[in-house]
């Protein structure tokens, strides 16, 4: 690719003498815009690359270019190469801090090729040495069991004969995880041994292997977010999702910041283990019961969807991390802000009101209705729709409504938005790419999920 036809500038930002560059990967994502917001109201330069033109941190006023590079899940060779040549073009003619922040999955690969870019940039990411202990699923399990962590029962089943261990109805449910899929990709609860089968044996035709087999935990999810100094945690702050897009399992997009102290008995030791030195994210299932440990669930060795929470509750993880890396230490931590919450602009009322629609009192009534309304009907179309009204009316209970409304706006007052548009005015138009996702795909993007 020409870097000619790769390079986009934004106006110059009056932000007076820079004090370092950094560029930022996937240049579409919510957690790149947050990184650029972090960094660009301190001063700091921030350049923004992604495989794709017009993203998010295309419209931002704090990001001063952007660059496309090659996909990297396509040709990781020529993803490499692209990138090393735009670092070499952008490398400041000073000694100023000039870093590579990670924002995705690509930041295993580049953890793997760091002595590539040794003498070009920083690259703020743990080594590759600290990544493979934690992925895929399985080879974490092990870890966990190594370390005597606690994480669900898990089981790892190599040929088919391995499932007759489940013959026992009084093992149900169980949860059946793809080893090495992202973002909830090809999980699925399973109720019986023949569920059980039918699931592995799908699971296997798709991915070439065998899943894993868990034990479900009663509770809740949370997402306990750090960053380490040498395996030393230096911050960390931890948060659930109190509405989910879609609403059953989908992505947080209203949150809330609660402590981070029940889950450090088991992620300090993990982080220690694993000489962790940058930021990651821990998912977590916990009954919220004082006797009961939190489970460790999985491991994101990178940023992750609430980043711009974290930042808002007062955990600035992208400024602790250009510190990490620039200066060598965290000097500014910040101080957290347990019950913070926010929202994801529109998002959060979207699954507000599918919450409603979905519930097995007014979603399965009204499909009734409409079925019974138009199913071998000979009424004229103009007469079934003056019925449709009033049809439709009888299914609601407004009491029960208009509860479930008042909660959703006491649960919302407090709620900031994520991301100011008064500040940023643009960035409104790199929200269109999450929006044309989930109108296109019928899904949120990928880095909305983990």
């Amino acid at each position: 690719m020409d870097n000619d036809t790769k390079k986009t500038t934004n106006a110059p930002r009056p932000h007076g003498d820079l004090k370092a560059r950094v560029i930022v990967t996937y240049g579409r994502s919510l957690m790149a815009l947050t990184i650029a917001h972090s960094l660009g109201k301190r001063g700091i330069e921030v350049i923004g690359c992604d495989d794709v033109d017009m993203t998010v941190m295309h419209f931002s006023k704090y990001v001063s270019e952007c660059f496309i590079h090659a996909p990297y899940e396509k040709d990781e060779d020529a993803f490499l190469n692209d990138l090393e040549d735009n670092i070499k073009r952008l490398k400041p003619d000073d000694d100023r801090p000039y870093i590579l922040i990670p924002t995705f999955r690509d930041n295993k690969i580049l953890s793997k090729h760091k002595d590539r870019f040794k003498d070009l940039i920083t690259l703020a990411c743990p080594d590759y040495d600290s990544l493979d202990p934690v992925h895929p699923k399985d080879v974490f399990a092990r870890t966990c069991e190594k370390l005597d962590l606690p994480i669900p029962k898990t089981y790892q089943p190599e040929k088919e004969e391995d499932l007759n261990t489940f013959t026992d109805d009084a093992l149900f449910p169980l949860l059946i995880k793809p080893v090495d899929e992202k973002g909830g990709r090809g999980i699925c609860k399973v109720k019986t041994y023949i569920e059980l089968q039918k699931a592995c044996k799908k699971s296997r035709e798709k991915y070439g292997r065998y899943p894993l087999i868990q034990d479900i935990i009663d509770g809740r999810d949370y997402c306990v977010a750090f960053i380490a100094d040498q395996g030393e945690i230096v911050s960390a702050m931890a948060y659930k999702n109190l509405y989910q897009f879609p609403y059953e399992s989908g992505a947080g997009i209203m949150r809330e910041t609660i402590s981070p102290d029940p889950f450090l008995g088991s992620a300090a030791p993990l982080i220690r283990h694993l000489k962790w030195h940058g930021v990651g994210e821990i998912d977590y299932r916990w009954s919220e019961q004082e006797t009961d440990p939190p489970f460790l669930i999985e491991v994101n060795p990178r940023f992750w969807a609430g980043l711009a929470h974290s930042v808002e509750s007062g955990a600035d993880f992208p400024w602790m991390l250009y510190q990490l890396f620039a200066n060598g230490k965290i000097d500014d931590i910040g101080e957290l802000k347990i019950g913070a919450k926010t929202k994801i602009p529109a998002l959060w009322t979207i699954s507000a009101l599918q919450d409603i629609a979905e519930s097995e009192t007014h979603f399965d009534a009204l499909q009734n209705a409409w079925k019974q309304l138009w199913a071998h009907s000979p009424t004229p179309l103009q007469d079934r729709f003056a019925t449709i009204g009033q049809a439709f009316q009888n299914l609601w209970d407004e009491d029960d409504i208009h509860k479930k409304l008042k909660s959703m706006q006491t649960q919302a007052k407090d709620a900031v938005n994520e991301f100011n548009f008064d500040d940023d005015p643009y960035i409104g138009l790199g929200f269109l790419f999450i929006f044309s996702s989930l109108f296109r795909h019928g899904t949120l993007p990928p880095e909305l999920k983990g």
